[in-house]
């Protein structure tokens, strides 16, 4: 089990390295963010200045050296929008609160609206519940969130006017960017949970069960959920990755001040340390948690790890 350990947690590694060079590259090669902080009527030798300035002069390569050095010093760079140098990893640690919080809160609902749905749906199989979850699911996995997101508004804030439209504040604001968030996780969650539980009350344990005069509820909620939830557990920590590294379109429809609302502010200044920072993040988060789901499985499947 220490070697499985060591060797996913070595892959980890080398994949957060490789994200850090191609999101480098990438985010360098995209345009000079001289340009944009000063006015169109700079002079060549303004723009020298600043680029000398910000390093941009240098070599792709060196410049990527000197950024990882950094990272393994846990210096993220510092941004290079407004006249005060701000730390990159002092912007990011006032916004990740934000989106873990956004990220939190769609999760919970992601599970106490998927678990039951699918449950009662596999249960019922071929019921009006069970049909109407099944068109929710296609629906849900299908429809894209920024449009998610809009007719919630649209129907929530503007006609009704029961929840506002954006911002963070109290419990009525996150309703509804956490909605657009667990859309498509609630469909997955249901479709794996039904699929899962119908072959698992059709096993001979179930039969066992029931034999034994246990009660319906115990039968399907102890023993059928039980183990039809073991790939949910394993689904779970990827479920979560995505909920926290595809937060971008969300907290932009609703204004959220979270990484993902920084992230598209970055771009449109071209702040490439914050840009590189957020990335960064969410790739570290996307592994970690992926990292975890390939532990946790191991644990419970030993021939995974064995092989």
């Amino acid at each position: 089990m220490i070697r499985y350990i060591l060797e996913r947690l070595l892959q980890s590694i080398v994949s957060l390295i490789g994200v850090t060079i191609i999101v480098f590259a990438m985010v360098n090669l995209t345009g000079d963010p001289s340009l944009v902080m000063l006015p169109e009527d700079a002079t060549a030798e303004q723009i020298a200045m600043v680029r000398h300035e910000l390093g941009l002069d240098r070599p792709l390569v060196v410049r990527y050296l000197q950024y990882l050095g950094g990272l393994l010093q846990g210096d993220l760079g510092t941004s290079i929008r407004g006249l005060a140098s701000v730390p990159v990893g002092k912007i990011i640690a006032e916004r990740l609160p934000a989106t873990l919080e956004l990220g939190a809160a769609a999760v919970f609902l992601t599970f106490l609206v998927g678990i039951p749905l699918g449950v009662y749906a596999g249960y019922w199989k071929d019921s009006p519940l069970d049909k109407g979850a099944r068109i929710f699911a296609v629906l849900g996995q299908s429809a894209p969130p920024f449009w998610v997101g809009i007719i919630l508004i649209v129907i929530f804030s503007i006609h009704l006017g029961w929840l506002p439209a954006g911002g963070r504040g109290g419990l009525l604001h996150i309703i509804l960017p956490a909605s657009t968030m667990a859309w498509a996780s609630i469909a997955g969650v249901t479709r794996l949970v039904r699929s899962n539980l119908l072959e698992t009350l059709d096993t001979d344990y179930v039969r066992f069960c029931r034999i034994k005069g246990q009660s319906e509820t115990n039968v399907v909620w102890k023993h059928g959920l039980r183990n039809a939830g073991i790939p949910v557990m394993t689904f779970s920590a990827i479920i979560m990755a995505s909920l926290i590294t595809g937060s971008v379109i969300t907290e932009t429809i609703f204004t959220w001040p979270g990484l993902g609302k920084l992230l598209i502010d970055s771009i449109g200044f071209r702040d490439l340390p914050v840009i590189q920072g957020c990335i960064l993040v969410f790739a570290a988060v996307y592994l970690a948690l992926n990292l975890a789901v390939d532990l946790l499985y191991a644990y419970l499947n030993p021939r995974v790890r064995v092989g």
